[in-house]
């Protein structure tokens, strides 16, 4: 079976700029969400090994999200100035390397990522969605795991059960009784993951919960009352992912060959010159060389 990696890229690269300590070139460039999402995409390509990859970011400007709700992300900070200058060299250290990028207007990553991963399963492929937010948990299914490359623990229905305590077709619901606090999608007020698992196991669905608030135990049921049914599906309707309108052929976006001439010029100039010795076709080469010379 053919395997496809998805990278929400927008997501892990301002993980690695927060995470990351301020790294700088020679030339008083930021490199630490660069150095930290190439660390990254050369371990899965050699933990993964597979041609089918593809790194989807988010475009600039608003999302249907923002025109259904005013306030969607309306606490994020905008994109700090030291990371700015970094993405196009992300960008195209990912050209160099022969990975396509996809990215939509009014669509965000995740919704991208959720349209790939269907058509994919569809043709046949393995998914791996590589994302280090638990909103992307909600596509676990037949075909489609999420790895955490920051957990590096790879999601399938069992760990999502065992992490979460709710089955991987809850988890939307589950989201959404919680709320998410960075997106500023709000939750019933009081319920958090512990109360929200319990309702889950005992209900099932958001919808029979909102149907059974007379059911519910007391010291929940206080927490519902009052709450308008219409207000929470907007909140579920803001925390899943969209179907993006594009036909794209998943064979078109396989991997290319790599420019490692162009990668080496550009990791020396970026200060990054043992990232080479990292990639896949360098680590083969070695290994030639080491049996050749074995041999005699």
């Amino acid at each position: 079976m053919k395997r496809l990696l998805l990278i929400d890229s927008s997501s892990y690269i301002y993980r690695a700029f927060f995470a990351l300590p301020p790294l700088t070139s020679e030339k008083g460039l930021p490199t630490g969400a660069i150095y930290g999402f190439i660390r990254m995409l050369l371990k899965l390509l050699e933990d993964f090994q597979t041609d089918y990859v593809i790194a989807v970011f988010d475009a600039k400007g608003k999302t249907i999200r923002h025109e259904a709700y005013q306030d969607y992300k309306a606490t994020r900070r905008e994109t700090p100035n030291d990371l700015k200058p970094q993405i196009p060299y992300i960008k195209q250290i990912l050209t160099l390397l022969g990975i396509k990028i996809v990215e939509m207007e009014k669509y965000e990553a995740d919704d991208i990522i959720a349209t790939l991963s269907k058509e994919a399963t569809k043709n046949g492929f393995e998914v791996i969605v590589v994302s280090p937010d638990k909103d992307m948990i909600q596509l676990v299914g037949e075909g489609i795991k999420v790895y955490n490359p920051i957990s590096e623990i790879l999601y399938d229905k069992i760990e999502v059960y065992k992490k979460y305590g709710v089955e991987a077709n809850q988890f939307l619901d589950y989201l959404t009784l919680i709320g998410d606090t960075i997106d500023n999608v709000p939750g019933i007020k009081g319920v958090g993951p512990k109360a929200a698992r319990q309702l889950l196991n005992q209900f099932g669905s958001l919808e029979r919960i909102m149907e059974n608030i007379e059911k519910l135990p007391q010291k929940y049921r206080k927490l519902f009352k009052g709450i308008s049914f219409e207000d929470v599906k907007k909140s579920r309707e803001l925390l899943k992912l969209y179907t993006v309108p594009f036909d794209i052929q998943i064979e078109s976006l396989k991997r290319e060959k790599a420019d490692f001439i162009k990668l080496k010029e550009l990791f020396g100039e970026l200060g990054f010159k043992s990232f080479l010795k990292d990639s896949p076709k360098e680590k083969v080469k070695e290994k030639r060389e080491f049996e050749q010379k074995s041999l005699f």
